[in-house]
């Protein structure tokens, strides 16, 4: 009877088998056991990962990484075991990602591992020591920055089976940069009686609409010649106020992001040299000033 009763206790001892879940912070090793005899799990994750509210993602990568893993060891000293289940997470502008790595003493391949997220579960039969398997997730149709996403991963077989329980905060894309900047400049090109300007716009952000005006000096003869390459929907208007012998022109019409616009006018003058246009500005559907406005253009 007390022979027995000795057995039942060292079973109980070899049994043993404690489960520990992923966690974001950073964790350096946790054991359940210090007889060697007894099955244990040790899991390591990494440390902090960028604040998810401020830090984005470029839509080609790279891509912010999670990672952890879990180990699991039985058996004594004369013969020990162990397995390691290990991930790397990340999301992509459009997927979620979890590629999971299955490492075993002597070699011997996984059962079935499965990983769980967003309420699905994609599964591999087998999965060889030292191999890793890509699991791969559509995200919602709606998400944000710091969208949490709890993920489980699974693996049978080799001793008993090792579960973990993790998240991810996804992190947003970062809007795309085209290399721009709004500018908008004028020059002179003809100076003499028939003249000639040329204003080049150029908008970092689109605009439904804008208005570009300014005016032209010492006008004679007919309309002035507005030639325009690039907007959509663009019109010109001119006119002469009052008794005035300037000529106001106006550009409207709307820009595409990092779009150029160019406007070349042409128009005859009672003189030459000295100032030959007024100061020209480009607008807003406000009214606000999208870019500096150019200063009257001199002729030499």
């Amino acid at each position: 009877m007390k022979t027995t009763r000795i057995l039942a206790l060292l079973m109980g001892v070899i049994t043993t088998l404690v489960i520990f879940s992923c966690k974001k912070s950073d964790i350096s090793i946790n054991e359940t056991s210090e007889d060697v005899t007894a099955s244990r799990i040790v899991l390591v994750t990494d440390g902090e990962l960028p604040e998810c509210a401020t830090t984005c993602i470029n839509p080609a990568g790279p891509y912010i990484e999670s990672d952890g893993s879990q180990t699991q060891t039985w058996g004594n000293p004369s013969n020990p075991h162990s397995k390691t289940v290990s991930y790397v997470a990340y999301n992509t502008p459009t997927s979620f990602v979890v590629k999971v790595t299955f490492t075993r003493s002597g070699g011997n391949a996984s059962n079935t591992v499965s990983v769980t997220a967003f309420g699905t579960t994609q599964s591999i039969a087998t999965l060889a020591s030292g191999a890793t398997h890509t699991f791969t997730f559509s995200l919602p149709s709606v998400w944000n920055a710091c969208y949490e996403v709890p993920f489980s991963i699974y693996q049978e077989g080799q001793n008993s089976p090792i579960n973990m329980s993790c998240s991810y905060n996804l992190y947003a894309v970062c809007p795309e940069d085209r290399g721009c900047e709004t500018s908008f400049t004028g020059e002179a090109i003809s100076c003499g009686s028939s003249r000639e300007a040329v204003y080049t716009f150029t908008s970092k952000d689109a605009q439904g609409y804008f208005k570009m005006q300014g005016g032209l000096t010492n006008f004679t003869g007919a309309d002035a010649i507005v030639e325009v390459t690039g907007g959509t929907g663009i019109t010109t208007s001119q006119w002469t106020p009052g008794g005035s012998t300037n000529r106001v022109i106006k550009i409207e019409g709307s820009i595409a992001e990092c779009e150029t616009i160019t406007i070349r006018i042409k128009w005859n003058s009672t003189n030459s040299g000295g100032i030959i246009t007024g100061s020209w500005s480009v607008k807003d559907a406000n009214g606000v000033d999208i870019a500096p406005a150019v200063e009257g253009l001199t002729c030499d």
